[in-house]
């Protein structure tokens, strides 16, 4: 797993962004989703997909971050919550999310058929007996969101009806599923829109999407004050998926990104100064060794005599030597 991908899984992880992130995306920023109404379940599924043989190959399939939603009372839970996290573009993600939903939907009728079977519930007919899952048995709604982390717009399929071939008949397609993902992608979103979030997930989003034009994050970052002093693990967040190289200092859980910014730039600066001096003395090294070829052409003393004088000023190698006065002769 790479530094961006573990990051941003630990930064969607917390309580407070999870129930913001949903907050903003499906409720317009009203806080129906309450952070310590959350529970973490275990993100490891088991499919049976079928391998060139026709025999069964169970494959293990890991979300990034699955969570149950209770009830006000902190008892019953109404739904299943999970977030995908992509610091890249995946072109199948609509029948990857489907999958992911499928899964979860599955292991909700396996856990209700074992809790039947361990009570000796074979439930009234043969039906219910045959499937362990009886009539008035329910599975709790699962809503996948998925977060792209990356600058650009997402540039591959939403829908699983994007990924059919053109020109099919529309008298196929309706009766053919679709599955449409939840896409959150900075880029493809107003700030407006990103206005809804109420946590450090709309500095973190609004920093991505501006990345690309200096001008634009300049404004940014130096018009809201919520960059001053931004959590560490969001400023992190955004180093990683915008490509900036800050210099966090040690200890510190709040970082002052525009100090971040100011200090990645002089570094840049100074690291330029320093490439500069030492080019400068490179030629300077190398405008010294063409006089000495010079030198030795207008006595017509050969190249011989030009790549040992070289070879001795300037402690050179005699391969190194001889082919810069082959170069310079």
């Amino acid at each position: 797993m790479s530094d961006r991908d573990s990051i941003t899984k630990e930064y969607m992880k917390q309580p407070d962004r999870f129930a913001d992130l949903f907050n903003g995306f499906c409720f317009g920023g009203e806080g129906k989703l309450r952070p310590e109404n959350l529970r973490d379940m275990d993100t490891t599924s088991i499919v049976l997909p079928y391998g060139s043989d026709g025999a069964s190959l169970p494959e293990q399939k890991v979300r990034d971050i699955l969570k149950l939603a209770l009830k006000t009372d902190g008892k019953a839970a109404y739904c299943i919550l999970g977030v995908e996290n992509q610091t890249e573009v995946h072109t199948a993600m609509p029948i990857r999310n489907m999958l992911y939903d499928a899964m979860t939907l599955t292991e909700q009728v396996a856990a209700t058929a074992k809790s039947h079977k361990a009570a000796h519930n074979h439930g009234n007919d043969n039906a219910e007996f045959l499937s362990g899952f009886h009539r008035d048995d329910k599975v709790l709604p699962v809503i996948t969101l998925v977060v792209y982390w990356g600058a650009d717009e997402w540039d591959a399929p939403v829908t699983l009806r994007e990924m059919y071939p053109e020109g099919l008949d529309e008298s196929i397609l309706k009766y053919a599923t679709d599955y449409k993902m939840n896409l959150i992608s900075p880029a493809q979103m107003t700030d407006q829109q990103l206005d809804v979030f109420r946590s450090d997930i709309k500095a973190v989003l609004k920093f991505i999407k501006h990345s690309k034009d200096k001008t634009e994050l300049a404004n940014l970052v130096n018009n809201n004050q919520e960059y001053k002093s931004l959590d560490r693990l969001a400023a992190q967040t955004i180093s990683v998926c915008s490509g900036q190289d800050f210099n966090f200092p040690v200890g510190e859980e709040r970082i002052d990104v525009c100090k971040a910014i100011d200090d990645m730039v002089t570094d840049a600066r100074n690291e330029g100064i320093d490439v500069g001096r030492s080019q400068g003395r490179d030629e300077a090294t190398h405008e010294g060794m063409r006089n000495v070829i010079a030198t030795v052409k207008d006595l017509n003393l050969g190249k011989e005599v030009a790549m040992q004088q070289l070879a001795k000023r300037y402690s050179l190698s005699q391969e190194t030597a001889l082919e810069f006065v082959d170069h310079n002769w």
